[in-house]
């Protein structure tokens, strides 16, 4: 008897020191520093005192959501914020650009900045290096695909099957890059995403436009954001649980960090953080399903529009058919004579003023006179895209692109195409895709890209409506001569 009690006291002291033993080993593990970094430690002692007689030197990426330069101008979502703080703290602040996300610790220790701003997740083995603020937001991990296309590309089938979670890009500097993030298992399979050393998910975001990647993880914030922009890409999620985004000081900046925590306090009190957050946001919702079809011209037995008879009386002047005219006066004005855009273009064929002027037109004309205008403009644009588009088809693309946008933006996006490795010959899957990257300044600033910036998504959904609902009418209505019809 007494030998049992021994053997289960025995046994219990044994469990109960493995027990013990696990928790200080797993402790210890935790506490383990890991392999030593260059970084691990501050170079300078530099903290509020001296960055108020100084200027407050912010480290930043190149991102929408972080830090953007433009013409005369910067732009980011967190730049603007700590641009607030450092207003009231009443200290210049300037942005200083790093290209690659493991150069910010060192540059922070050395003290070239500040601050980091790169949507940074406290992650444990960082906490080690540097000092977190408290999180300006959470935002939960969402997977960007390209949509299914009407036109799909020649010797590219579009896929609508989900992509694999081992054809999931992460960006390098991704709040989900920690290899303990799990992501919702009904979505992804238990392998855990590559992740680029050198993109961001602005970058992960181009490469997926111009077909380098099949899929990719960005935050919801950068889907609001893009939504519009990118209208060819279909985000959907959440597929993973929140994570807060912060800021990091060195670790013997703690005046610093106490003032960045007191201002973000501020502005979620007074309201200003959501502001922020609503002016970078698309004003449509990021939405699934195939890229948006426009709907056919309601058709009335053999007429189309009031103003059939002016169009008719054109059709011998144009490459195309003269149902061309019709589908684009739909889609300018939906026929209304009288409309006016934001603007200024004017009439059924919304020219702008400027263009009218050098087409002799003003809003006084009648619409056959706007019409004719129209035409004169579309032959001219058709003349300067003979030689560089010789397909009568694709060259209509070009044409389109350029009555809406004017041929400076569209010679633009040829020559970025040509840049990226993109036929600039071709309109669909390649030249569309570079116009969209003309909303972007690290494209319309490059050498080269003499007009500045384009709103890329109205070209691209302008080219792709006319395109649809003229070959539509060519389909449906029954073609006529190039005479009028009479009354």
């Amino acid at each position: 008897m007494k030998d049992r009690r021994f053997l289960r006291m025995t046994l219990f002291g044994l469990a109960a020191a493995l027990v013990a033993f696990a928790i200080i080993r797993s402790r210890a593990f935790e506490r383990e520093p890991g392999p030593p970094v260059p970084w691990a430690e501050p170079f300078v002692e530099r903290d509020l005192p001296e960055v108020m007689s100084d200027t407050l030197r912010v480290l930043v990426m190149r991102d929408p959501l972080i830090w953007e330069k433009r013409p005369k101008a910067v732009s980011g979502l967190e730049w603007e914020l700590l641009e607030r703080i450092a207003d009231r703290l009443d200290v210049p602040v300037i942005a200083v650009e790093v290209r690659h996300p493991d150069s910010l610790w060192m540059a922070l220790q050395q003290g070239r900045g500040d601050i980091i701003a790169a949507q940074l997740t406290p992650r444990k083995d960082h906490r080690r290096w540097v000092r977190f603020t408290r999180p300006y937001r959470h935002v939960a991990p969402v997977m960007a695909i390209m949509r299914r296309d009407p036109f799909p590309a020649k010797g590219r089938p579009t896929s609508t099957v989900r992509p694999a979670m081992d054809s999931l890009m992460l960006g390098s500097a991704s709040p989900y890059r920690d290899r303990q993030y799990r992501f919702k298992e009904e979505v992804c399979v238990a392998k855990h995403p590559a992740s680029d050393s050198t993109h961001t998910a602005d970058d992960l975001l181009r490469d997926l436009v111009l077909g380098r990647v099949s899929a990719v993880v960005v935050t919801e914030a950068h889907a609001a954001f893009e939504a519009v922009r990118l209208p060819l890409v279909e985000f959907s999620g959440p597929i993973g649980s929140s994570q807060p985004l912060s800021f990091a000081v060195r670790k013997n900046a703690p005046a610093l960090l106490k003032a960045l925590n007191d201002g973000l306090d501020t502005d979620e009190r007074n309201g200003a953080l959501e502001q922020l957050f609503k002016g970078y946001k698309a004003a449509k919702k990021p939405t699934t399903g195939p890229i948006r079809s426009k709907r056919a011209i309601p058709v009335n037995g053999d007429s189309i529009s009031p103003y059939d008879n002016a169009f008719r009386s054109y059709a011998g002047e144009l490459t195309w058919d003269w149902h061309l005219l019709v589908a684009m006066a739909y889609k300018e004005s939906r026929f209304d004579s009288t409309a006016v855009s934001t603007k200024g273009a004017h009439g059924i064929m919304q020219l702008m003023p400027r263009t009218a002027e050098r087409l002799g037109v003003d809003s006084s004309h009648a619409v056959e006179a706007h019409i004719g205008a129209a035409v004169r403009f579309v032959n001219k644009l058709d003349t300067l895209w003979r030689r560089a588009v010789p397909d009568p088809e694709q060259r209509l693309r070009f044409v389109l692109a350029s009555y809406n946008a004017g041929p400076g933006h569209v010679i633009d996006a040829q020559r970025l195409a040509e840049q990226l490795g993109l036929d600039p010959q071709r309109w669909e899957h390649h030249v569309e895709r570079a116009v969209l990257l003309l909303a972007r300044p690290h494209y319309y600033m490059r050498p080269g890209i003499r007009n500045g910036y384009c709103n890329g998504a109205q070209v691209f959904h302008y080219v792709r409506d006319v395109v649809s609902l003229y070959r539509e009418l060519e389909r449906d209505v029954p073609k006529a001569d190039a005479r009028p019809v009479k009354p």
